[in-house]
């Protein structure tokens, strides 16, 4: 388990721990970490009836962390190849064989 992965795993436990102790409601970690629709959805309600700065910031956290995941990889375009100075080019002037 990767350093990233152990401190999600914290943070999981601590709003787990938070919502039971300030809206008296059980969190489904596994619904939590199924997919971003479904962990958007357990954010955003636990968001609404919150009323704690402190599981607000962890919400703010976990939806960095869960949501960030799921958004697509940005590519970066190649950059063009700089032109050489003298490229070569066919020249048929004289014909395929010509010189």
């Amino acid at each position: 388990m990767s350093e990233a992965e152990l401190e999600t795993a914290r943070l999981l436990a601590r709003f787990k721990l938070q919502v039971r102790r300030s809206l008296d409601r059980s969190i489904n970690l596994a619904e939590l970490q199924a997919g971003p629709a479904e962990a958007a959805a357990v954010l955003d309600e636990i968001e609404a009836l919150a009323g704690d700065e402190a599981l607000l910031t962890l919400v703010a956290c976990l939806r960095e962390r869960l949501l960030v995941r799921s958004a697509p990889a940005i590519e970066v375009p190649d950059a063009p190849r700089p032109m050489n100075e003298r490229t070569m080019i066919r020249d048929y002037r004289f014909g395929a064989r010509g010189g």
